[in-house]
């Protein structure tokens, strides 16, 4: 049977690229990128191999850890569209703007969700 974890892990990689490659349709590359990274952050945050899950889900309620996951996501949001639009200000395009938007965006999210948790992570 795959465990929780990895079941998470998919579906936030699966949420991020479905909204991403919506998104890209419509809008700049790098700024449907944040927004999809942000859609996926809530799974991909409580995924890693140093966050302590057992005492995590013991000691927060499931409304802590669903405020834990919008904290993250818009941590990701934010810091990957102010990225992308640094980017494409700049006159960057392409995959430099993404790489930027995805990487903030991706530090972003996990430094707010390790930050508040911090008493859980190994």
């Amino acid at each position: 049977m795959v465990s929780r974890p990895t079941l998470e892990f998919v579906a936030g990689i699966v949420a991020a690229g479905v909204v991403a490659g919506g998104l890209s349709l419509h809008v700049a590359t790098p700024y449907a990128l944040a927004v999809g990274l942000a859609a996926g952050t809530p799974a991909l945050v409580r995924t890693s191999t140093r966050l302590d899950r057992d005492a995590y889900d013991a000691a927060k309620s499931e409304t802590e850890q669903v405020v834990d996951g919008a904290v993250a996501a818009g941590a990701t949001l934010v810091l990957g569209l102010a990225a992308g639009y640094v980017a494409v200000s700049g006159g960057y395009e392409g995959a430099i703007a993404a790489a930027a938007a995805a990487a903030f965006g991706v530090l972003g999210g996990q430094f707010a969700f390790y930050a508040r948790n911090r008493d859980y992570v190994d």
